[in-house]
């Protein structure tokens, strides 16, 4: 198996080499690897938005340091559940399209087309959760969101070709489908 950096070429464009990997099933180390930076990176949004409303001075040395692992390890596991959220909604998707599914496997192609979400969810979890007020915020953040989620698109659409076997077509369909259902779940969820 390639060495982790020499893949994320391969992965931020969504390469077949790399969604064959979890048909190979040599996917689950890349897989952990995206998702505990995916997690990092949430968690680390939590911590300039928690440092931006308590100020720096009032978070220092040990205080700083524990906050800082407790906030990435929540960053981890939350994102670890919200892709497992979102496996089972690729998983439907891919099974009513007409390909084989496979639990494990989506989880790994998921995990695989994580890269877009490294940009993505950080800046809306800081977006939304710490500057909900702020237009000068997310009018700063759309376009980097909007392109993330584009490149999120391709990228899971790829995934399903490859890793599903779908179409083109299908595989548009499924993903569209996919955001959608996502989309609303979080609206129906979202206080």
């Amino acid at each position: 198996m390639p060495r982790y950096l020499d893949l994320l070429p391969a992965l931020a464009t969504g390469k077949e080499e790399v969604f064959r990997l979890a048909l190979e099933g040599k996917a689950r180390p890349v897989m952990l690897i995206n998702i505990a930076i995916l997690g990092t990176l949430f968690g680390l949004s939590n911590l300039i938005g928690v440092i931006g409303q308590a100020g720096s001075e009032a978070l220092t040395g040990r205080m700083l340091l524990l906050l800082s692992l407790l906030l990435i390890l929540y960053g981890i596991f939350t994102m670890f559940a919200v892709l497992f959220g979102l496996t089972l909604i690729y998983w439907a998707a891919a099974k009513a399209f007409g390909g084989p599914g496979g639990l494990v496997l989506v989880l790994e192609l998921i995990g695989l087309a994580t890269l877009p979400f490294w940009l993505f969810a950080p800046l809306l979890n800081y977006a939304i959760r710490f500057r909900p007020d702020d237009g000068a915020v997310m009018s700063i953040f759309l376009v980097p969101l909007l392109l993330s989620f584009v490149w999120s698109f391709v990228l899971i659409k790829k995934s399903m070709v490859v890793g599903q076997g779908l179409s083109e077509g299908k595989a548009t369909l499924a993903v569209a489908c996919m955001w959608i259902f996502s989309v609303s779940a979080i609206y129906v969820f979202s206080p």
